[in-house]
């Protein structure tokens, strides 16, 4: 196999903002992966849909802010960004409420999305 392969990433983000260096690390790996030319999808799940909740303020917080990250995820070509509609509906929240666009995947998309990945990451 050569090492120029392009590779189909997941990127599974289930954590909530602020609560650890996750989401800044695993931020640093899909912009990495994006440089280097691979298929890369951000995938919020569970408590990481509140990554992209419109109107955080971390200010306060020792934590880094990554809303600005998240904001030039498609500057960098990372358009792939998706939540399963039963986890919006069991946070409570709608596409509104997100600062970006989230394809809305139901179970089937997620398995199918899940089985085409030559690797996931979780983050």
């Amino acid at each position: 196999m050569s090492t120029n392969e392009t590779k189909n990433l997941l990127f599974v983000f289930d954590k909530p903002p602020h609560s650890s260096p996750a989401a800044k690390e695993g931020l640093d790996a899909i912009l990495t992966a994006s440089a280097f030319g691979q298929n890369v999808t951000l995938l919020l799940m569970g408590d990481g849909v509140f990554q992209l909740l419109n109107n955080q303020d971390a200010s306060h917080l020792p934590t880094k802010n990554t809303a600005s990250i998240f904001q030039a995820l498609e500057m960098y070509g990372i358009e792939n960004i998706v939540t399963p509609s039963e986890n919006l509906k069991n946070k409570g929240l709608s596409p509104s409420d997100l600062s970006l666009h989230c394809d809305i995947v139901d179970n089937i998309q997620l398995a199918k999305l899940y089985v085409k990945q030559d690797q996931i990451l979780s983050f």
